[in-house]
């Protein structure tokens, strides 16, 4: 990633969205690594990189008011805090496949 670059305005768009998308992305496949889901592929599929980094980082860690920030700060926050996403997902995908079938 390029330590320079820094997100000064919002929404995230071009080099900056594609970046942080794969962050999270790879932040996704290691964090599938360590907890390995019961149902791994049905978790796949509930995962949106794009949704993640619109609907849950731009909210939740670039707000207005916390800009310019580092892209790198950026990509820090979502490979520390992306954990709680994917177990969430990973509940919903149990949940999912608890579901009886019509």
């Amino acid at each position: 990633m390029d330590s320079q670059a820094v997100i000064s305005s919002l929404p995230l768009s071009g080099a900056d969205r594609a970046a942080l998308i794969e962050v999270a992305n790879a932040a996704f496949e290691a964090v599938i690594e360590r907890i390995e889901p019961n149902n791994e592929k049905l978790t796949r599929s509930l995962w949106d990189a794009g949704d993640y980094i619109d609907n849950c980082v731009v909210p939740d860690f670039l707000s207005p008011d916390k800009l310019p920030m580092p892209r790198d700060e950026v990509a820090y926050l979502i490979d520390a805090f992306l954990v709680h996403h994917v177990i969430s997902l990973a509940v919903a995908a149990d949940r999912q496949a608890a579901e009886p079938v019509h």
